[in-house]
């Protein structure tokens, strides 16, 4: 047996991996140098629940996550990039599609795989402290969740949510309540998620969220983050930790990003 061969083709499938990896890497930075010449952003990375707002009409809203690294069991998964693109299709109303995109899965022989895709449409249902006027505001977020290319989650589903956004003191708090039917067997579970904003300094805020899901078997998906967003004037740059609070969450995961508005 010709080791020396099997040794240089072991290498050269791991040299096309990390290339892989650079390329994805390196790709948002060219979308963003596209797009400098943009309004301001409203960022609703780097969380997983959302806010009640809505992009104005006719207006395109970017978030890209530029790096997602999670840790689990031993074993690391990065994605690059996670995508949400808003688009408000009327006053109140927006449309919303989403995705991210595995390059790397460890102890796995296919690395890059299509997760998470979705497609929702956001209304505002009563207007309030995100749209400049008095009391909370309140929307209603209802999609599709489209099949991924991973294992056991090929099928479609269904997700609906509602979303409170207000302030107390000088925080900024999201609620979000909601349910879903899964990928993997339309089964019901239920969603929920609260995120806190405190302005710091300027342009600069601290964020910290609670999210997760109650399922039918009894095993939620719990975890928190805490992070920072900082607006820098087209665009807002994000980042967060996050850490799982249940044995279905990740142990540990990193996020950072970008968002912007045109």
């Amino acid at each position: 047996m010709n080791y020396k061969i099997i040794f240089q083709r072991k290498r050269d499938k791991n040299m096309r991996s990390f290339s892989s990896i650079i390329f994805l890497s390196t790709l948002p930075f060219f979308i963003i140098s596209f797009m400098l010449g943009v309004s301001d952003a409203f960022a609703y990375r780097p969380f997983v629940s959302t806010d009640a707002a809505v992009a104005d009409k006719n207006e395109w809203e970017i978030e890209l996550g530029l790096f997602n690294m999670s840790h689990d069991k031993g074993k690391n998964e990065i994605f690059i990039p996670s995508l949400r693109i808003n688009y408000g299709i009327s006053k109140n109303w927006e449309i919303v599609g989403e995705f991210d995109l595995q390059v790397y899965k460890e102890g796995k022989d296919r690395n890059s795989e299509l997760t998470e895709p979705a497609l929702f449409l956001k209304g505002v249902l009563r207007e309030g402290l995100l749209q400049n006027k008095e009391g909370s505001s309140f929307v209603v977020e209802l999609g599709v969740l489209l099949p991924s290319t991973v294992e056991g989650k090929r099928k479609a589903g269904i997700e609906g949510i509602v979303v409170f956004s207000g302030k107390t003191s000088d925080f900024v708090y999201h609620l979000n309540l909601g349910g879903e039917l899964d990928r993997e067997e339309f089964a019901p579970h239920g969603i929920w998620g609260i995120i806190l904003e405190y302005p710091f300094e300027g342009r600069f805020r601290l964020v910290a969220e609670a999210n997760g899901s109650f399922k039918r078997d009894g095993h939620p998906e719990n975890s928190g983050l805490i992070g920072f967003i900082w607006e820098s004037g087209g665009f807002d740059l994000d980042f967060g930790i996050r850490k799982g609070f249940s044995s279905e969450a990740s142990d540990w995961a990193l996020t950072t990003g970008i968002t912007i508005s045109f």
